[in-house]
């Protein structure tokens, strides 16, 4: 729990990430390229008191997520949001499944999410209540199993019928345009590109692995690992599609990256009551671009208000020990009351995930009616 200026708050961090992008797990070049854009962006980002060293980010799991996401005291509950890009990682990079293990010995601080992919055969959403409530899912991420650049049609009616089975579950928060990305979509506002490479980054100093022990691919005596792969974009969507598809789904919570859309567009589906908005790209923005993310941020409160806006890290990208009070400086510079502050911060994503929240922190303002 955060405590600034005597009040004290609950912290629910929306977007925390476990991945494993290690050598033993990147299936390609590709994979090699999206985990060192992904460090070279953490690096711009999050330099203080150091950035994570190359092996620790690479590959992030209970220890890490219990340290750097709980170990302060800032963060009492956190969400996961799941990735899998199968053509990349072996094993996928952040799959759901490995979530649930990870959140099982946590006693109820990790809240796991599934995710869906729009551009796969309408079967894999067979045995989708079951899945629900074997893993304990609060929600689904929308996004590519495959590749990030694949961009995602919300318009097919079998993701329809399965996002409304999903909620009649338990699963009632779908997460679009959210997850961890070095390039963000084309369209995304300019300072959602704050510390991303603008060209491949290379590889510096002694190779940290010898020749011999270079995977190949199967029938073949070439290395997999490649030094001039291309950066990878993160994949976009039709907003127009998404404003029928959560017109549809009035029951189902639609919880958007700040990044994923440009600001003006963003602000208009807030005439969707169950539109909201995950702070994270913004608030990672006003460590570099304050000039144009401030007025994002504030665009965003007006037309959502704090009732619908919540907090996220992002981490491993930004760990959150010093985003929280960043955050919570934020929006208390903007006159937010302790009440709405505290919707932002905990009491919003509370409510959305079903995360019991202690009477006293809930002030009787927008947080309740985010329930």
């Amino acid at each position: 729990m955060y405590v600034h200026d005597g009040e004290r708050y609950l912290v629910v961090d929306a977007q925390v990430h476990a991945w494993d992008g290690s050598a033993a797990n990147q299936a390609g070049p590709a994979g090699e390229q999206f985990v060192a854009d992904l460090h070279h962006r953490h690096r711009v980002l999050d330099r203080k008191p150091r950035p994570l060293p190359a092996d620790e980010f690479e590959r992030v799991g209970e220890r890490a997520l219990v340290a750097d996401v709980f170990g302060y005291g800032h963060v009492d509950r956190a969400v996961l949001q799941p990735l899998g890009l199968g053509e990349l990682f072996v094993l996928g990079f952040s799959p759901s499944a490995w979530h649930a293990e990870l959140a099982e010995p946590l006693g109820g601080r990790l809240v796991v999410t599934g995710e869906l992919d729009p551009g796969a055969d309408r079967g894999v959403s067979r045995g989708l209540t079951a899945w629900v409530r074997r893993d304990s899912l609060r929600g689904f991420a929308l996004v590519s199993a495959r590749r990030p650049e694949a961009r995602m049609a919300l318009a097919e009616s079998w993701m329809r019928r399965a996002l409304a089975r999903g909620e009649q579950a338990g699963a009632g928060v779908v997460h679009i345009g959210v997850g961890p990305v070095a390039h963000p979509p084309p369209g995304a506002p300019a300072w959602a590109h704050a510390g991303v490479p603008d060209r491949p980054a290379r590889a510096a100093g002694r190779a940290r692995w010898p020749s011999w022990a270079e995977p190949v691919r199967a029938g073949s005596a070439l290395p997999v690992r490649a030094r001039n792969a291309r950066p990878l974009p993160a994949g976009g969507f039709d907003a127009t599609e998404l404003r029928v598809l959560a017109a549809a789904l009035p029951r189902v919570r639609f919880v958007l990256g700040s990044g994923c859309l440009p600001t003006g567009v963003l602000c208009r589906l807030a005439r969707l009551s169950n539109v909201n908005v995950l702070l994270t790209d913004v608030l990672v923005a006003m460590r570099t671009h304050a000039g144009e993310a401030g007025p994002a941020l504030d665009a965003l409160l007006a037309a959502f208000g704090p009732g619908r806006l919540l907090f996220g890290s992002g981490y491993p990208l930004v760990r959150p020990e010093r985003l929280v009070g960043e955050a919570v400086g934020a929006l208390r510079e903007r006159g937010l009351e302790p009440a709405d502050v505290q919707a932002v911060m905990g009491a919003n994503a509370a409510g959305l995930y079903r995360i019991p929240v202690p009477d006293a922190l809930v002030h009787g303002g927008q947080a309740a009616r985010a329930r």
